[in-house]
């Protein structure tokens, strides 16, 4: 498995493998699907909770391997290895739900997790770990990799029981605040497990936590997490990179890891974000005149004819189709890249083919950059500690909208704290002040949480605001609800003080609070992006399409371009 590139896949999002949506054509349905190439993908064990299905049907899925649905149902022959994470990540905050229902308790959750992942057919797995995301509280780390490092010793006590021919390759995720801290924490793991005498039943360590130094654009750093790890592990022991792959990939093959997985490639196209393989940036499918591609994906598409498809005025074809080829031909995308560098190890000239990404595509940055100043910095905790919904609540404070304030505008939380800092407030905010001016001082922003429901702007800096780190799913039906009675009792307490109500949100769980809270308080809250065909966040037509609205509640004229009423 040295050099594997895992897709990230979604395999139950319904009762059977015939389910429809963009995973359909990604799997199968397409000629070039995964499952139909016999391809190596992995899956998280509980995404079926994305797609609400029920513990019954759950039950059914778990009666046979996920291989034998599908290449029993849809007559495929798909060999290939299939991994299955545990879903850590999902479970970070596994103290705000019940997932019993499912046969995952909170007092034996490694246990069940490795049960299910047995049970969906695993070839190779990871135990249940705990992330790290940034700015977590000296105390909250240590709680976290002592998690991981419990559950990595259940885990191979669990593998090692099994018999050798039922037994899955096992990965141990591993993590650290810094890289000697993750070193020390390689080290620890390996230790305990060769005093358990476990050590024959781990087949490999993942690295964890590199996700959000990716989006920071943090290469560097994220490089040098592969090498600490790699340094302190058995030169034979794979090593895996959990979410970071596009142009690192070569970099972290250089640095010593051996296999990748990604789910960028689906994430970009439901935005229809189109990677362009002349210069591997990504290009809206609206700006490209036709696929500068000749890949099997792209060979013979039409992006006009595509874009007909979107707007419903296609011959025929499912706007699904659309989505998962330009998934898969991102993914297409990645994979070539990958057997280059391969390619190039093997005739080792790795190190000259590195030196000459930079020339070849001027996106590609060498990651080495602005190493020396990280390390000049002492490494430092943040403050993100455990919060319940009790520890901030709008309701029990004596906030009120302030003077002149016209129009209510919801906006996402974000994990950067406060919420002002993020990128993603940042993004929506500059362009609303760029397309209102000064009127931009009457709109009175609140942010949506998933834990704490309304937090207005005022309130951002609040000691609980600031220390929690929580993300509110779809399938959390109690959470949701939370949200939604918080933000309905928000809007009826005052919705009448507005002349308008609006909200930019893109996560689904944050949109279904909203509209539901709409309904129970009878306050009209416009909702954008309108379309599901345009739910991408940092898309200039969308926030464009939220200034209009504003500044026709502001009673300012039309923008440029804005048709007059």
């Amino acid at each position: 498995m040295n050099g594997v590139l895992y897709p990230v896949v979604s395999m139950i999002t319904g009762t059977t493998p015939r389910g429809g949506g963009v995973w359909k054509y990604i799997l199968h349905a397409h000629p070039q699907g995964l499952l139909r190439r016999n391809l190596p993908v992995m899956v998280q064990a509980l995404h079926f909770l994305d797609y609400r299905v029920t513990p019954a049907a759950l039950g059914r899925w778990r009666q046979k391997p996920l291989r034998a649905h599908y290449n029993g149902n849809l007559g495929l022959r798909w060999t290939a290895p299939l991994f299955v994470d545990s879903g850590g990540f999902t479970l970070m905050h596994g103290h705000m739900y019940d997932l019993s229902a499912y046969g995952l308790r909170p007092d034996t959750l490694q246990e069940d997790v490795f049960r299910l992942q047995l049970d969906l057919g695993a070839d190779i797995m990871a135990s249940l770990d705990v992330p790290l995301p940034p700015g977590l509280s000296r105390t909250e780390v240590e709680r976290r990799l002592a998690l991981t490092r419990e559950n990595a010793s259940k885990a191979a006590e669990l593998a090692a029981s099994l018999p050798p021919d039922r037994r899955p390759r096992l990965f141990v995720p591993v993590h650290g605040p810094t890289p000697e801290a993750l070193a020390s924490f390689v080290a620890d793991v390996l230790a305990r497990l060769d005093a358990g005498g476990l050590r024959e039943a781990v087949t490999g360590l993942a690295l964890g936590s590199m996700v959000p130094r990716r989006k920071a654009g943090q290469d560097g750093e994220v490089l040098a997490f592969v090498r600490a790890a790699r340094a302190s592990m058995p030169e034979d022991m794979p090593l895996h990179v959990f979410g970071v792959t596009g142009t690192l990939t070569p970099f972290l093959l250089a640095a010593g890891a051996t296999s990748f997985d990604s789910s960028a490639y689906v994430q970009n196209a439901r935005s229809l974000q189109y990677r362009d393989p002349r210069t591997l940036r990504f290009r809206s499918l609206y700006d490209l005149d036709g696929y500068p591609c000749d890949c099997p994906v792209c060979r013979g598409r039409d992006v006009r004819e595509d874009r007909a498809v979107l707007a419903g005025r296609g011959r025929g074809g499912e706007k699904s189709a659309v989505y998962a080829a330009i998934a898969l031909h991102n993914l297409d995308v990645d994979v070539r890249l990958l057997a280059e560098a391969l390619a190039a190890r093997e005739a080792g000239s790795l190190d000259v083919f590195l030196r000459e990404l930079p020339r070849r595509y001027p996106l590609v940055r060498w990651p080495e950059e602005g190493q020396s100043r990280l390390f000049a910095v002492p490494p430092s905790f943040g403050t993100v500690r455990e919060h319940q919904p009790e520890d901030y609540d709008v309701r029990a404070r004596t906030w009120e909208p302030g003077e002149g304030k016209r129009v209510l505008l919801f906006l996402p939380c974000s994990q950067e704290k406060p919420y002002t800092r993020s990128r993603s407030f940042r993004y929506v905010w500059r362009r609303v002040t760029e397309a209102l001016g000064g009127e931009a001082a009457r709109v009175q922003v609140v942010f949506v949480s998933g834990l704490y429901g309304p937090v207005p702007m005022e309130h951002v800096e609040e000691e609980a605001v600031q220390t929690y780190d929580f993300v509110l799913r779809r399938w959390d039906a109690a959470g949701v609800a939370r949200v939604a009675e918080r933000l309905a009792d928000f809007l009826e307490r005052y919705g009448a003080r507005f002349d308008a109500a609006l909200a930019y949100l893109t996560q689904p769980a944050y949109r279904a609070a909203l509209k539901r809270a709409a309904r129970r308080s009878g306050v009209s809250v416009r909702v954008f992006p309108e379309t599901a065909e345009r739910m991408s966040f940092y898309s200039e037509a969308n926030v464009a399409a939220l200034t209009d609205v504003l500044r026709e509640a502001l009673g300012l004229p039309p923008s440029a371009g804005q048709p007059q009423a």
